[in-house]
């Protein structure tokens, strides 16, 4: 009998939350297992007055030990290994750094690594759902960028790397800092990082400084937060028709996605929740931007925003793929030059995990929105759909829809339609640590 078990235990440490979590693929009379160390995930900044709150919901380790049981695996596994995670750094990515999770229906089946590096080279978008805290997950997004340049290379494509991170808004300082025009703190400066996202700057610039030594473009996905605090204090009849174009240019289909069963349980399973948490804490009563409000924030204006985020990060992402506007050209500087549109492209997105989770945040809406701009413009794309692959990092039972306290990882979101329930990804990766050792 073949099965996947996932074991975590959380566990205080010098003041600071952290969790092992162990992955047993057992087949007998041979067992693998693989410990990492994972962040906390609380997906707000930490600078941001709604932090306090939300850390002290989140950040205790839960008591005990938990044991995630997910039988039905199939694995192919030879021999054991061993593998115990030092204290990781920034930037310890290597080609050993991750055990593949494919998701199938509710079972996990595990991947060698030229497996799902072959996934990841044959897409054209590649969504990784992070913890903004998490060195692992960083460290795990620099090893996919690394792969998807090397694939993109070796096409003759050109390479972004999206950010929720930075603001559209902000495009230019991208540009610049891949052109080195200017130097990491110009950028973080420039993107007013501080002020409009607050995680710290220094887990991302290992991915920041590969593109400008490759050439590869930094794209900003985000919706900026003074159109965001519109949608939050008035809903999305606050947008100016400007910002309706840039965000959301197809209106049809954006609001003929919300009349989707899918999307209902979608808006029920995890919108919802996250809007009675922030009520629950007290938090409704500002904007994204720092706006005071006259009173709590409404469901309507709450659930605006979040689609509105949404649809802006997929339409960047696309239009990156679909419209090259920029080829970098390295130099031994790491500078570059503007060049006219080339072929597609491919890009990698680095997101929060519940932008990834159950699809319904960007995935659907970068499928939709590659169709939408291929038929409204000559030179938006070939028309053809896009490959999209979604991948989880180091997930844990908190951001699936496992009841409170559950030692299971909920790998479907039942929907109610007739296409079946909506997986939790397509992938999943867990760091593994540095060094590997035969048992």
């Amino acid at each position: 009998t073949t099965s996947l078990a996932l074991t975590a235990s959380a566990r205080r440490g010098r003041g600071r939350r952290s969790s092992a979590v162990a992955v047993a693929v057992t087949r007998a009379p041979r067992r693998w297992r693989v410990t990492a160390r994972q962040a906390g995930a609380c997906d707000l900044p930490p600078s941001s007055s709604r932090w306090s709150s939300c850390r002290q919901e989140f950040a205790s380790p839960s008591p005990g030990r938990r044991r995630l049981l997910l039988s039905g695996a199939t694995a192919a596994v030879c021999g054991s290994l061993e593998v115990e995670s030092s204290r990781a750094k920034v930037g310890e990515a290597n080609d050993q750094a991750a055990l593949a999770l494919r998701v199938n229906d509710q079972r996990l089946v595990p991947m060698e690594r030229a497996e799902w590096e072959a996934l990841v080279s044959g897409s054209d978008v590649v969504l990784l759902g992070e913890h903004h805290n998490s060195v692992d997950d960083h460290n795990l997004e620099l090893d996919v960028v690394r792969q998807m340049h090397r694939s993109a290379q070796s096409s003759g494509q050109p390479f972004s790397v999206g950010l929720e991170m930075v603001q559209q808004r902000f495009q230019g300082v991208l540009d610049d800092y891949v052109a080195g025009k200017i130097d990491d703190q110009g950028l973080y400066r420039g993107v007013e990082w501080s002020k409009r996202w607050s995680w710290p700057y220094e887990p991302y610039l290992p991915v920041f400084r590969f593109c400008r030594e490759t050439g590869s473009r930094l794209v900003g996905l985000n919706t900026d937060n003074e159109s965001l605090g519109k949608v939050e204090r008035g809903g999305l009849e606050e947008l100016q028709q400007e910002e309706w174009q840039r965000y959301i240019p197809d209106r049809a289909g954006f609001a003929k996605l919300g009349s989707e069963a899918e999307f209902k349980a979608y808006l029920k399973a995890v919108l919802l929740p996250s809007y009675n948490l922030h009520e629950r804490l007290g938090i409704l009563k500002q904007t994204v931007s720092g706006q005071v409000l006259d009173s709590p924030m409404p469901l309507k204006n709450f659930v605006s925003g979040r689609l509105l985020w949404d649809e802006s990060m997929a339409g960047a992402a696309v239009r990156s793929v679909r419209r090259p506007q920029f080829v970098a050209t390295a130099s031994p500087e790491g500078g570059g030059a503007a060049a006219p549109p080339g072929p597609e492209g491919k890009v990698c997105v680095i997101v929060g995990a519940d932008h990834v989770k159950y699809r319904y945040g960007v995935r659907v809406r970068v499928e939709r929105l590659a169709q939408f701009m291929a038929n409204a413009g000559a030179g938006v794309g070939s028309g053809s759909p896009l490959r999209v692959l979604s991948v989880m990092l180091n997930p844990t039972p908190a951001d699936t829809l496992a009841p409170a306290n559950s030692d299971l990882l909920a790998l479907q979101l039942p929907s109610g339609a007739s296409s079946g329930p909506v997986p939790l990804a397509d992938m999943l990766l867990i760091s593994t640590g540095p060094g590997a050792v035969a048992a």
